[in-house]
């Protein structure tokens, strides 16, 4: 799907893939704030790749998503 989302001044990128042809998706997400140049911030970017896999690509790009959203909300 490869989709920007944008959710509390960051940019979501939802990056899942499959490691091999007609595999099982592994949820990715790198997170962007879009703040930068105005805070000094500990981290400009996020990126992680779970141990999760979906038969789909969209369910697994919605639980990265997700997951994003949850680690916005915690940091």
């Amino acid at each position: 799907m490869k989709q920007v989302t944008l959710y509390k001044n960051f940019q979501i990128h939802g990056e899942s893939f499959q490691r091999e042809k007609n595999g099982a998706w592994v949820p990715q997400y790198t997170l962007t704030r879009q703040d930068t140049a105005t805070e000094k911030l500990d981290f400009p970017s996020h990126q992680y790749q779970f141990n999760h896999t979906f038969p789909t690509e969209f369910e697994a790009d919605e639980f990265a998503l997700h997951m994003a959203q949850a680690w916005v909300d915690k940091s």
